[in-house]
């Protein structure tokens, strides 16, 4: 197909393009049925490379998204994407750019791919390769894994649970692993029921190309954390690979950008090292709303917020704090101990350690003799102070930042790329760095949440009487309070209790 017939297939057919292309992809399962039977490919089977792990390769530990880089020569929607196409010259690049894996468009008519690019690229590199395309039925598998694929993709959209189930352990007992692929939340809790181990969500919908970004931060809580998690399609820059790391992608898959890349090695490796992880560890473990609960002093206030269902609790160590919410090196300690001693089945809240402009080998020391799971920057630190900080402990770093006005909005994108998870907080009062207690202004934070796309924790003027009303009204990802569930400048843990039921949806 020319660039001119792709051009017009995706000016007149865009709309049914799923149809048309299952139609297309039988009419070629045909052909080469009869050119290669079956039996022929389970023959060709023992000559087959070993499988890499392809899930394992997206599970490797580290901050940034582990990448899929992909190739194809064309898409319905955009037409040619590489006038000269090296297929193994572009793997060759990705593999040294630091891609986890690699996908190859194998669909012929409307992709312009081929299993011998697959086959070429899996000689070429020593990462995963994942045949892309539109699989059917169980000799599209075998092709596949004759082909050296070390992975296929499974298209929810295009199976029922019937035939999907059968897909998928064919897949397996052929030592391949299986990306399925999702849209909707239907299909979403059909790839978790039917124990998909990888699970991408594909932003552009097929039936109409049309791209929703916000899908993969929609449905990631419909994912368990012990499968891997993929954002697929609308990933075009390193913001873009940002923001799904920081909702929790654990990779994600990458196509046209790269391909229309100038510099394919050094565009591949700023994708796969894009910030994001630390938000994506911070919120991991968090049932609904992330809930913080701030400046406790003692054990028993920690176990309370263990016990309720709290997700972090925020130890202060700013010496200028008032005295019911700071803590010594001493005292953390013995909280941090409290919560190591909890039963294994119970969840054990993150212990965050708040600073105030202090030296970066201060807080590594008081991390490392407390035993902290992250560190909060609240603050005049900038964002070089934040990834500086963030190398020394190599813990994950909250920054908690203060809206005056829709200006202040531009700051936080360049908190968030220096690796920063963002804390919006009410303008401090005179000679302090908290809110004291005062709300800031819950339009400019929804406001800097819709324009910025980044999952933001709220605080300021937060109680457990209009905690909820602030997460239906500004939707952040998580919320924080300190004085909200004091009484008598104390921490009162049956408002605590009932700060973080009201937060999670369970009053």
């Amino acid at each position: 197909m020319t660039e001119k017939e792709v051009t017009a297939t995706t000016e007149t057919f865009a709309a049914t393009f799923l149809e048309r292309i299952v139609v297309a992809a039988r009419e070629e399962l045909a052909v080469r049925q009869a050119q290669t039977p079956l039996v022929e490919l389970h023959a060709k089977l023992s000559n087959a490379p070993p499988p890499r792990d392809f899930a394992a390769a997206l599970r490797q530990a580290g901050g940034a998204a582990r990448l899929i880089a992909e190739i194809k020569c064309a898409s319905p929607s955009k037409g040619v994407l590489a006038e000269t196409f090296d297929p193994v010259a572009q793997a060759r690049a990705y593999a040294a750019g630091g891609a986890a894996a690699i996908s190859v468009l194998t669909e012929p008519r409307f992709f312009l791919g081929a299993l011998d690019h697959l086959r070429a690229v899996r000689a070429a590199v020593n990462v995963p390769v994942l045949r892309k395309d539109f699989i059917l039925d169980p000799y599209q598998i075998y092709e596949a894994r004759v082909a050296g694929a070390d992975a296929v993709l499974l298209i929810c959209a295009l199976l029922d649970d019937h035939l999907l189930a059968d897909l998928l352990a064919l897949t397996q007992s052929l030592g391949l692993e299986a990306l399925v692929e999702a849209h909707n939340a239907d299909e979403t809790r059909r790839a978790v029921a039917l124990g998909a181990s990888v699970i991408g969500v594909n932003s552009r919908d097929l039936r109409t190309f049309a791209v929703d970004t916000s899908l993969p931060r929609r449905l990631r809580a419909l994912v368990p954390t012990d499968r891997v998690f993929v954002a697929e399609s609308g990933v075009a820059s390193v913001s873009d690979a940002a923001h799904a790391r920081a909702w929790g992608a654990d990779a994600i898959l990458v196509g046209e950008a790269l391909m229309r890349s100038g510099d394919p090695v050094a565009f591949t490796r700023l994708l796969a090292t894009a910030p994001g992880g630390a938000s994506a560890h911070i919120f991991a473990s968090a049932n609904g709303p992330f809930v913080k609960i701030c400046g406790l002093v003692t054990p028993e206030q920690a176990l309370a917020v263990a016990q309720a269902g709290g997700d972090a609790i925020g130890l202060n160590f700013w010496a200028l704090a008032p005295a019911h919410r700071c803590v010594s090196v001493a005292q953390a300690q013995e909280i941090v101990a409290a919560l190591h001693s909890l039963p294994p089945d119970m969840r054990r809240p993150l212990a965050v350690g708040l600073f105030v402009n202090e030296a970066g080998e201060t807080i590594a020391r008081t991390a490392q003799q407390v035993g902290l799971d992250a560190i909060q920057l609240s603050g005049d630190e900038t964002p070089d102070d934040c990834a500086m900080v963030a190398a020394l402990t190599g813990l994950p770093i909250i920054k908690s930042l203060r809206l005056r006005d829709a200006a202040d909005i531009a700051t936080l994108d360049t908190y968030a790329l220096a690796g920063a998870t963002l804390l919006v907080d009410a303008p401090m009062l005179a000679g302090g760095y908290g809110g004291g207690g005062k709300r800031g202004d819950w339009a400019l934070a929804r406001k800097a949440i819709q324009r910025t796309g980044w999952p933001i924790i709220l605080a300021g003027g937060l109680t457990p009487e209009n905690v909820a009303t602030a997460l239906t009204s500004v939707y952040p990802r998580g919320v924080d309070v300190s004085s909200g569930v004091e009484t008598n400048q104390a921490k009162d843990n049956a408002k605590i209790c009932a700060f973080i039921a009201m937060a999670k949806g369970q009053a």
